[in-house]
């Protein structure tokens, strides 16, 4: 077998299509120093014009161009059946593997990807060349010759390793564009159940907010309801205290032992509703944003004194110590007194209330905070003590801690709910401590403001 196929240099021209002319005269550079003859066409459809008007010896061929790209313009040439023996190499800067099948499906002989080295370049030029001598003068397929007489085979190595490298690329990128069409499919159906749910979620918006409104209506009209009732119920029972105070100051005349008893019974159920009333109208008041604060110069250990003076009969009344320990100097906030006055009030009455025996102590006292003091009112007592799977029900409107008919201690649930809400109108914060069996211990907090 005659195996010279010397390439001619002077012999070769190679079409070069780019549309950028800075590229295109280095590669005509670059061909022409290997002596092939070269031509430009800046697009592929002056491309395959050049072509039928006078085939080349190879075609080097960019892919993203004006008006016919390279993918289009190799399909051109090896669908005629005139040109499909001119070999294509296309060259791209295209990174995503889909490029190289399209460049396969369309007949490209090679594919090189910028930036290349220019020897590299050259070396896969002249082999395309050498390969497609071998086709003219040798009728074979690209770099395979079958001598079917004596079985003897001869295969181009390096033309067979190009090859089996682009099937191998071509089975991966078959195999991710399949990866990637079924990601597609999951997502576009991610998207419709995005979308229905979306629309769920829409419909429960809508009817949140409806239920929302609903809500804030019904709370506006129990506030009004309870405020109206309370100032409705608070006149008689005014009127019942005074009646009855004047009775056992024998105003009228004088009274028999049993009268003047149940009167003073009178009258002390009488306060306790009056109590219970104003407690429910000043949580009325504070859910509906009705209190404003009225703020004043309020000396805190005068304030306690008051304090603990109103409640002292009725901690003697008890039996119980009713103690007070007071900061040595004066502290004085700028505060709202009645608020202030009404939280002690109610921590102090229910430590007697719920203290049999033992004392209840008050302490006023101060401790560095950050970046001011921190005024500290404190209640402790000697009582029972609240269980710790009780403790979370504690600062809860309406809530009893014993809620059965046989409880001993009177009242709504209300006074530690109201203290609370006190605690934060003034800017305070209210916590607690307790042991069951050993007593009780709670505290306002509220940062110095001096007057």
């Amino acid at each position: 077998m005659d195996t010279s196929y010397e390439i001619q240099p002077d012999e070769i021209e190679i079409l070069i299509v780019e549309d950028s002319p800075t590229q295109a005269e280095r590669l005509r550079r670059l061909i022409q120093s290997m002596r092939y003859g070269a031509r430009v066409a800046g697009n592929g459809q002056l491309a395959l014009e050049a072509i039928r008007e006078r085939k080349p010896d190879l075609v080097l061929s960019d892919i993203v161009m004006p008006e016919m790209d390279g993918y289009t313009l190799c399909r051109a040439i090896k669908t005629d059946p005139d040109l499909r023996d001119i070999p294509v190499i296309l060259v791209t800067s295209l990174m995503d593997p889909k490029d190289i099948i399209r460049g396969i499906e369309c007949g490209a002989d090679n594919f090189i990807r910028k930036p290349y080295a220019e020897d590299y370049l050259l070396n896969r030029i002249g082999h395309m060349l050498m390969n497609q001598r071998l086709r003219r003068n040798q009728n074979m397929e690209i770099g395979i010759a079958l001598y079917l007489g004596d079985q003897k085979h001869f295969i181009n190595a390096e033309r067979q390793q190009i090859l089996d490298l682009l099937i191998s690329t071509y089975e991966q990128a078959v195999q991710v564009n399949s990866e990637l069409q079924a990601r597609e499919r999951q997502v576009i159906e991610l998207n419709m159940r995005l979308a229905h749910h979306a629309g769920e979620l829409e419909t429960i918006n809508r009817e949140i907010a409806l239920k929302n409104l609903e809500l804030a209506e019904a709370s506006r009209m129990k506030s009004a309801f309870i405020a109206n009732m309370s100032h409705e119920l608070r006149t008689p029972l005014n009127a019942i205290i005074g009646f009855t105070g004047a009775l056992l100051m024998k105003l009228p005349g004088p009274l028999t032992n049993e009268q003047d008893k149940q009167l003073n019974t009178i009258r002390t159920s009488a306060r306790h509703l009056l109590s219970l009333i104003n407690d429910i109208l000043d949580v009325a008041k504070i859910e509906a944003g009705k209190v404003t604060l009225e703020l004043e110069t309020v000396q805190c250990q005068h304030l306690v004194n008051d304090v603990v003076d109103t409640l002292r009969p009725l901690a003697l009344q008890k039996g119980l110590g009713l103690e007070v320990e007071l900061a040595a100097d004066a502290i004085v906030l700028q505060t709202d007194r009645r608020a202030l006055t009404q939280i002690l009030l109610n921590l102090a009455n229910n430590a007697i209330k719920f203290t049999e025996s033992g004392q209840v102590r008050v302490t006023l006292s101060k401790r560095p905070g950050d970046g001011h003091d921190i005024v500290e009112f404190s209640v402790a007592d000697s009582g029972a003590g609240i269980r710790e799977e009780d403790q979370a029900k504690l600062f809860q409107a309406f809530s009893q801690l014993d809620s059965t008919s046989t409880r001993h201690a009177e009242g709504a649930g209300l006074g530690l709910y109201l203290c609370q809400n006190l605690a934060n109108l003034i800017g305070g914060s209210l916590f607690f401590k307790s042991d069951f069996g050993q007593g009780s211990t709670f505290t306002l907090a509220l940062p110095l403001r001096g007057a």
